[in-house]
């Protein structure tokens, strides 16, 4: 039998077929497959993660009202923003209950706000006795609102009395601002 050119190009064509078929259907299809079975083990993870976190809570709903009532006992705690200067005021009289003297009063010009909060900075700057501003950061600390201290610098006073000291600290004021309101029940 003699293989013509017919016959040669007959046998390439039907050589050529199982790697043109390869090329152009079976490796798309595994590719996508593998896409596929990579997306669907990444979201079997997820379910995994969230089927472990909701075995620690027993009953969401219960869970929900208990961090509601949380979170409204913290707004509780935030001032009104027309409230601001009662509590300066309250922080004041505080300061002088206690010997000491404010030589310094001074606000940041805004405050900053936050979606649920509003925060007031007041850089401070007083003098007395140590012991009596300790009580007072005792006192403080005892406010009902949510107020903070995040910077403070105590320096012994020149040319005072023993234990005679000057603080310059900065007190961060906490509140709600006009716009937001306070959480809504869920049903």
């Amino acid at each position: 039998m003699r293989i013509g050119f017919r016959e040669l190009i007959c046998i390439l064509v039907v050589l050529a077929i199982p790697p043109a078929f390869w090329w152009s259907v079976y490796r798309p299809m595994h590719e996508r497959r593998v896409a596929i079975d990579n997306e669907y083990e990444s979201k079997r993870q997820k379910l995994d993660q969230l089927e472990s976190a909701m075995k620690h809570i027993e009953d969401l709903g219960r869970e929900i009202d208990r961090l509601t009532e949380a979170l409204a006992v913290f707004e509780a705690k935030l001032p009104a923003e027309k409230e601001v200067d009662v509590i300066l005021r309250d922080v004041t009289q505080l300061a002088m209950r206690h010997g000491l003297k404010s030589t310094s009063f001074k606000a940041d010009s805004k405050p900053i706000q936050n979606a649920r909060y509003s925060e007031q900075s007041l850089k401070l700057i007083m003098r007395g006795n140590f012991d009596g501003y300790y009580s007072f950061l005792l006192e403080l600390e005892r406010l009902s609102r949510i107020t903070q201290v995040p910077s403070m610098k105590l320096t012994k006073f020149k040319g005072g009395q023993e234990g005679e000291m000057e603080a310059e600290f900065t007190l961060s004021i906490f509140f709600e601002p006009q716009s937001a309101g306070r959480i809504a029940r869920l049903p």
